[in-house]
């Protein structure tokens, strides 16, 4: 695996990387307890050298922040307030909830009720005891070997049934084991807290979502790997030696603990006023300069050996590729919209991208380089000329559909930014108060040869 794969692992995954963001609706429906809207740039008293409010967003937009990383809401995407964690008020609201929208079907054996359950646990395996909850080394092999592949299925899909890909998979999964086992060990402390200050009803209701996102995962990477039944996949995992019943428990587990971090730090973003977010946009105007850009779409035809519309085996034929581009190019221009663009070069296009996206949005970085003025120069909603590529290796395409001059992203369009980025620095701050606090109350022992990183 690259190491830019791994990178990419560690900082946006996390522990609850292992439930994306845009899977988590589902769990988050079952514990949201109010519609809410909000202004990301509060509406307040008139401060001197602070412009006043001019238009209200519909809804807030908070940030999910998953372990080390944050993922943004898309706009529009209303997120519910989940009140305080703790007592009475928290289990009522709770029991009113609806439940989740749709039902799924359990996928491998789902757990009927509570807790889930796990085979007998060997104390040979552990390698860590927190407040004497074992964690065992197979579960966090099973939940690193789920986090990579994971991972390497979005960048590269398919690839996990090259035998190379597998091996450099399991080299992965030792090398991110002792990450994994750090943040098994906060996850466990969250979710110890939680079991005490979550009434019993919630804890039950928020168990049965965990299960369904589960399954909702299960039933991606099925379909991920290309396996038609459950047992396909079932004996795909066994031979990873991913063990189910652990992989559940530990999505369970980082779910609640997620989800009760979430509920502890939500009312510190209520605290952002907007003085906080004009200072901020005041103090670091440069990130909200923009450069003049372009957006563009992109066609190659190829006149080598390979192009699609030679039959297999053909050789290549000058005079067929340049009829070839001619065509797709006349289609080309009768396209009224950057869709219609996109799917004569899905269609067409021997280049790298089919949906037609032309690489880069400035001169120094439009690629390829030979078609970067023209680019630049074409008026947006036109189709520039038909250039053959300078080695005769084939035809450009282009259509440029947008080109917008050098700015300052004013406030109020700033705002949503600017929020999310006070609420990751709040969410991260109070993330390791809470894990210090915790962690300075707690007995965590390694009781075999493992022993964590300095």
């Amino acid at each position: 695996m690259p190491r830019t794969g791994v990178i990419g692992l560690t900082a946006s995954l996390g522990l609850w990387g292992c439930v994306s963001s845009a899977d988590t609706g589902m769990f988050q429906h079952t514990i949201r307890l109010a519609e809410r809207s909000d202004y990301p740039c509060p509406a307040v008293a008139a401060m001197d050298g602070v412009p006043e409010a001019v238009s209200p967003w519909t809804s807030e937009m908070p940030t999910v922040v998953t372990g080390s990383a944050s993922v943004v809401r898309g706009q529009g995407e209303r997120e519910s307030e989940a009140q305080d964690i703790t007592g009475a008020s928290w289990n009522r609201a709770l029991a009113q909830a609806p439940p989740p929208p749709g039902q799924i079907t359990p996928v491998l054996d789902t757990p009927a009720e509570g807790k889930t359950q796990l085979p007998a646990r060997t104390i040979s395996g552990v390698l860590v005891r927190v407040n004497g909850e074992p964690i065992l080394e197979q579960e966090a092999r099973s939940l690193a070997r789920w986090m990579i592949e994971d991972y390497v299925q979005r960048v590269r899909p398919a690839s996990l049934n090259d035998e190379s890909e597998r091996k450099a998979v399991e080299a992965e999964v030792s090398r991110y084991l002792p990450e994994v086992v750090r943040q098994l060990v906060d996850r466990e402390l969250l979710y110890q807290e939680a079991e005490k200050r979550v009434p019993p009803r919630g804890m039950e209701l928020v168990r049965k979502a965990a299960q369904q996102e589960i399954d909702k995962q299960l039933r991606r990477r099925r379909q991920q790997l290309g396996f038609r039944t459950d047992d396909e996949l079932r004996e795909y995992l066994e031979r990873q030696n991913v063990s189910l019943e652990a992989l559940r428990r530990q999505v369970e587990r980082s779910l609640i603990a997620d989800e009760y971090l979430r509920t502890l730090v939500r009312p510190k973003f209520e605290q952002i006023d907007r003085r906080q977010l004009w200072d901020y946009y005041q103090r670091n105007m440069k990130k909200f300069e923009r450069p003049e850009r372009v957006e563009w779409q992109y066609i190659f035809i190829s006149a080598r050996e390979g192009a699609r519309y030679l039959q297999p085996g053909e050789a290549a034929n000058p005079a067929k590729a340049r009829a070839q581009a001619e065509m797709v190019y006349a289609l080309a221009r009768q396209a009224k919209t950057p869709d219609e663009f996109a799917r004569i070069a899905e269609q067409y296009s021997d280049g790298p991208s089919r949906t037609g996206e032309g690489e880069g949005h400035n001169l120094a970085t439009i690629r390829p380089v030979e078609i970067a003025e023209l680019v630049w120069k074409t008026p947006p909603g036109q189709v520039g000329p038909l250039v053959a590529a300078a080695d005769g290796r084939g035809y450009h395409i282009f259509r440029v559909n947008k080109h917008e001059p050098a700015r300052t992203i004013p406030f109020e369009e700033a705002c949503l930014e600017i929020r999310r980025e006070l609420q990751n620095q709040i969410f991260l701050a109070e993330r390791e108060r809470i894990l210090r606090e915790l962690r300075s109350k707690a007995h965590i022992e390694y009781p075999g040869s493992y022993k964590p990183p300095p």
